[in-house]
């Protein structure tokens, strides 16, 4: 299994570096993923398998990430890969997109951690901000045929919320973003988790949880997203 997950968080990072050449309507994501089954002879099927056995076995799995995060780190070193790392980080720092700052980036829900079924967050910020891009992501083990969870996102204007909902179908990166006009003012950002089914032995891991605002990026909404503005009503 360790073998198999540094592998698969290898595709997932040349994927995420090389956004443009493998977005997610193009097929090249499953491409990269069925030569990392192949390599190893197995299939999807059997990967999400192991993967909701874990889910129910975090201690084991939280040991097999660790010694997959070590080896990166190794590799990182050896291939100096920390030094393209901080220019990331610089060129974060210096371009119109960086990170909000969230409650956790790394928890583990059960079902005592929800009350009505449900997970909030939100970005321990104010924003006051006009138009840009808002943009969620995390990395989620624990999603089952049974277990889907919806994730809705919220970023609230001074006279309009928009809101947009997704539902998590498999194991991995999860991402989700709204655009917001350039004349609208965001005032707040925050979301919820919720699982239409629950069950006293479910367990979902959730890590690098990061909320990223680019205010450069082009204020237009497409309607594919299905953002659905609301207006507020004194």
């Amino acid at each position: 299994m360790e073998k198999v997950l540094y592998d698969v968080y290898l595709a997932e990072a040349e994927t995420n570096t090389n956004y443009s050449y493998f977005m997610p309507d193009s097929g090249r994501r499953q491409e990269l993923l069925n030569s990392v089954l192949k390599k190893h002879k197995i299939t999807e099927a059997k990967l999400d398998t192991s993967l909701a056995w874990y889910s129910g076995r975090i201690e084991k799995y939280l040991k097999i990430n660790d010694k997959v995060i070590k080896r990166f780190t190794e590799a990182s070193e050896n291939l100096g890969k920390h030094e393209n790392l901080l220019k990331e980080k610089s060129f974060i720092e210096e371009s119109s997109a960086f990170y909000l700052p969230v409650d956790k980036e790394r928890f583990l829900l059960k079902i005592s951690d929800l009350p009505r079924k449900s997970y909030a967050f939100k970005a321990d910020t104010t924003l006051n901000r006009y138009g840009g891009r808002y943009e969620l992501e995390f990395n989620i083990l624990g999603v089952s045929t049974s277990l889907n969870p919806v994730i809705t996102l919220c970023v609230q204007c001074v006279d309009t919320a928009f809101v947009k909902s997704d539902t998590i179908n498999n194991n991995g990166l999860f991402s989700t973003s709204i655009n917001i006009l350039q004349g609208k003012q965001a005032k707040a950002l925050y979301g919820s988790i919720f699982f239409p089914e629950v069950n006293s032995g479910m367990g979902i891991f959730i890590w690098n949880f990061k909320i990223l605002y680019d205010y450069k990026q082009l204020p237009v909404i497409q309607p594919t997203e299905k953002v659905i503005p609301i207006s507020i009503q004194n």
